[in-house]
């Protein structure tokens, strides 16, 4: 996936969310710190893993970096 497309493709709270994720935040943990339900957490992952193309959160986080989408 081009880098301009994945990241166009991210809404703002996607961006929080794999930012947390990169930190090693679970999905509770990001929940309580958004103010959402762990479910709410686990439905943008799947869909930032659907629009990412990546198999797993860990796979999301390398191609998030090699991409420049996040540090």
């Amino acid at each position: 996936m081009h880098h301009l497309e994945l990241r166009l493709d991210f809404t703002a709270r996607e961006f929080e969310i794999i930012n947390l994720l990169a930190e090693g935040n679970s999905a509770k943990e990001i929940a309580d710190e958004l103010f959402v339900s762990v479910d709410t957490v686990k439905t943008h992952r799947k869909n930032i893993l659907r629009k990412s193309e990546a198999r797993n959160t860990t796979d999301l986080v390398v191609k998030c970096m090699r991409t420049g989408i996040i540090q």
